[in-house]
């Protein structure tokens, strides 16, 4: 398994000459050996191998530029998933235990237990844990809590997925609706209003499609039906929504995406996955092929900066790697990342 990263860099996993290279704009192999996972964090790395989690930085004059994560008396090992925030890292340990780690300051705290599981009860854990403006967990039981307040759950709904926005989040439910709740400022709820909603709210126009695949980041959502549709809506500004005819900076109702060649012809795409980041977002469809918009800047895109500066439709990527070696993708942040076989 091999990873490939393009966007903004702070640390030196990739230099030139030793100087540290701020902007990777094509797919370039991350050189850390070993590696089984990769998360982008907003000014670091999170890399994840069988002896542990290491965290690449911006060294701050000790010489270290990746060092080991290690949960305070326990074993090197004993991280199992981890949520990226600004400044801090929230962590779930094998024993299901949930803690924040203060990057900048090297500091940890024991996040209070927040499920309450009766002796007579399914016993209820954490099964996915994710950052934006606050940490929200989704439970084995389907449950969410905005740690460390459970939500207040709809009627005989159980949630599979969640992701999250700088303010928002979007949740999945078994039967293939959509949820939102959160800030809805920029549209990011999807409920054709600016209004906020403080409790997971179905949205409505999506109501009737099933949705497989969902996707959040920065002041945006995207989401893949069971039919291959890719719809997007939230904050516009960099073209991460990737409608051909939107005008406005604000879509607060799900759109379908349309895709074209380079003829500007219409074609016919399914999309098996999205993935956005913080002003960009990236699909893949069914024959491997990548396609891209929203805001090129860092290099997210994987193409290089003065050729493709933004762009407000999808395009597709050009990727140096075979496209069936590619297992899967993420974006998060200000980067991207491919995994292949």
């Amino acid at each position: 398994m091999s990873f490939y990263y393009a966007g903004f860099n702070t640390g030196t996993l990739f230099s030139k000459d030793g100087n540290i290279v701020l902007t990777v704009d094509s797919f370039t192999k991350v050189p850390f050996p070993e590696m089984t996972d990769f998360q982008i964090g907003w000014s670091y790395f999170l890399l994840w191998r069988k002896d542990g989690l290491y965290i690449s930085k911006k060294s701050e004059g000790n010489g270290k530029d990746i060092e080991q994560v290690q949960i305070p008396n326990k074993p090197s090992d004993s991280c199992k998933q981890a949520g990226t925030g600004r400044d801090n890292i929230v962590i779930l340990s094998k024993d299901n235990e949930l803690w924040q780690y203060k990057i900048y300051e090297n500091s940890w705290k024991k996040v209070d237990d927040f499920i309450f599981n009766r002796a007579d009860s399914e016993h209820e854990y954490p099964v996915k844990v994710v950052q934006g403006g606050c940490t929200v967990v989704l439970t084995n039981l389907g449950r969410v809590y905005n740690v460390p307040m459970l939500v207040d759950m709809p009627k005989r709904v159980r949630f599979t997925d969640i992701a999250c926005g700088f303010d928002h989040a979007i949740l999945l439910a078994g039967n293939g609706d959509i949820y939102s709740m959160g800030m809805g400022t920029r549209g990011q709820l999807g409920h054709n209003d600016l209004e906020d909603c403080d409790n997971p709210r179905l949205i409505e126009a999506l109501a009737g499609v099933k949705v497989v695949e969902i996707s959040a980041s920065g002041w945006h959502s995207a989401v893949v039906t069971d039919q291959g549709d890719l719809y997007t809506w939230g904050w516009n500004t960099n073209g991460e929504l990737g409608l051909l005819s939107q005008e406005s900076k604000v879509s607060a109702l799900p759109t379908l995406v349309e895709f074209t060649d380079e003829q500007n012809e219409i074609v016919e795409i399914f999309v098996r996955k999205v993935r956005c980041g913080n002003t960009f977002t990236i699909c893949l469809t069914d024959d491997g092929t990548l396609w891209g918009c929203g805001c090129n800047k860092y290099g997210q895109l994987g193409q290089p900066r003065e050729g493709l500066p933004a762009t407000s439709k999808f395009v597709k990527l050009d990727v140096p790697l075979k496209r069936a070696s590619i297992r899967d993708f993420k974006c998060r942040e200000w980067g991207a990342v491919l995994v292949t076989d």
